[in-house]
């Protein structure tokens, strides 16, 4: 089997007090693209499904919500720092940084550069392996202090550690499965993370759902071997397998982007219910692995979506040309990106409240709101002015609006319920069954599953900065850290 396994790096300091937790595994596992209503749908009609039997049997966060943008990279980021993209520093798979230089500049020229982290930063994305690295000439380049131009590798980018460095840094082995070679950005800036990570490259399997389910089935294979205490090849790992892992699998969304829903009520078609009980029987399989290697009752499983997609509605889908949107801005455009809303970078800032005022006053192209300059801060986004990744417009859409080069009914990134409602379930047999009801961000995942095993809350900096608070209903300790926590985005 091909696969790319992150290098080690440096071994982290271990904290000599860290003597476990509650749980002795500690798991989440994300179905890329489901929405709450999704999940509702299927323990409705399907009572006996796996997925009913964890709602059952496990503490339901029904007002669960994604990262805003809810692009994949800020919302795996968000996952695993547990901070918001104005902390973590990632908005988008490919964004805009006005302190580096685009790859292949040799950092020449204005300064200001591409950030694209998508399988485009492969060596071969056509690979399973994505040609076993990265294309260093197309990642972004830094001008250091000694007046050379180096590439920023993906965990370089990330601002803040994640909850895999934390485990590592206390002894634990840890592991993570995601689509592209760049998701080794959780890995985080130490660059030591993850004991293993393992991206066997999305863009490069057929483009229809068994091509979709065949990727899948790797990264279920891998948690398979996880479970039972082996490397993702299948040989004996002398650890015992990870402590903390995570996954993210890809039919769904795609069946969603491919085919869509049937109305505005999110009746899957064929092909998406197919993708959806494919994954509740492989769901089931896994959680079957867990009880046969004898660990389902020491593991806290945490099941949810990193992000949603939108529009749902196919009879009333409008798709727009990107290029739309930048042509009518009326000011020079540094950088644009957007699906179902989007973040726009400009090459002077001060034209951000001209920019706005033009793109309002384009009813064509689908657009609700915009946050132009000093209103991204006080949205609670960060700073234009002081961040020289925060974009300068963050544009929401219409519901039955979406930016594409061709025709898809969904995506994501947007800040939509549609793009943001997903589900999350928190199992273990002993678990007492409850639905909770208050709304809890994706980011409260990370100190979740720290505190599930027991390690120290406050080595994780999105925590310290009250961002992360602890997921309600699983522990009988305070939810929040002693700085004020942040409800915002």
């Amino acid at each position: 089997m091909s696969y790319f396994l992150t290098p080690p790096g440096i071994e982290p300091p271990t904290t000599s007090s860290y003597n476990g937790g509650d749980y002795k595994q500690a798991i989440y596992i994300s179905f890329d693209g489901m929405h709450q209503f999704d999940l509702e749908r299927i323990v409705s009609l399907y009572p006996n499904s796996t997925f009913a039997n964890l709602v059952k049997h496990g503490i339901v966060y029904s007002n669960a919500r994604a990262s805003a943008p809810s692009d994949s990279m800020p919302a795996t980021s968000t996952l695993f720092t547990g901070a918001a993209p104005r902390t973590h520093g990632i908005w988008w798979e490919q964004m805009w940084d006005r302190s580096l230089y685009t790859g292949g500049t040799n950092c020449t020229g204005p300064i200001g550069g591409l950030v694209d982290y998508s399988e485009a930063a492969d060596l071969n994305s056509s690979l399973i392996d994505g040609g076993g690295g990265f294309n260093l000439t197309y990642l972004p380049h830094q001008l250091t202090a000694w007046n050379t131009c180096v590439p920023v590798l993906p965990h370089n980018f990330l601002r803040t550690n994640t909850i895999f460095e934390v485990a590592r840094a206390n002894g634990l082995w840890t592991a993570y499965a995601d689509k592209h070679l760049s998701y080794e950005i959780v890995t985080g800036p130490s660059g030591t993370g993850l004991s293993e990570g393992y991206y066997p490259e999305i863009a490069s399997v057929n483009n229809t759902l068994d091509g979709q389910q065949a990727w899948d089935d790797l990264h279920w294979s891998a948690l398979r071997n996880w479970a039972n205490g082996k490397f993702v090849n299948g040989t004996t790992n002398p650890a015992g397998g990870p402590s903390l892992y995570s996954a993210n699998f890809q039919a769904i969304t795609w069946a969603q982007q491919n085919t869509g829903y049937l109305d505005a009520y999110g009746t899957p078609n064929t092909t998406l219910e197919s993708a959806f009980q494919t994954a509740d029987e492989r769901l089931g399989t896994f959680i079957s692995e867990l009880k046969n290697a004898g660990k389902l009752e020491s593991t806290l499983l945490l099941v949810g979506s990193k992000q949603g997609q939108g529009p749902v509605n196919p009879k009333n889908i409008l798709v727009y040309d990107p290029s739309l949107v930048t042509d009518a801005v009326g000011v020079p455009v540094a950088f644009f990106n957007a699906e179902d809303g989007g973040i726009m970078y400009l090459q002077n800032p001060s034209d951000a409240e001209i920019a706005k005022r033009n793109l309002l006053a384009n009813a064509t192209l689908g657009i609700s709101w915009i946050l132009a300059g000093d209103e991204v801060q006080a949205a609670g986004f960060g700073s234009p002015t002081l961040d020289p990744r925060v974009p300068d417009l963050i544009i929401g859409v219409n519901d039955t609006v979406l930016y594409n080069v061709g025709f898809e009914f969904m995506d994501h990134g947007g800040f939509l319920p549609q793009d943001l409602n997903v589900p999350l379930i928190a199992y273990n047999p002993a678990l007492k069954p409850e639905n909770i009801t208050e709304i809890v961000y994706n980011r409260q995942i990370a100190s979740t599953l720290l505190q599930a095993l027991g390690l120290p809350l406050n080595q994780l900096q999105g925590y310290m900065a009250g961002e992360a608070p602890l997921l309600p209903g699983l522990f009988n300790i305070s939810s929040r850290p002693s700085q004020n926590y942040w409800a915002g985005w």
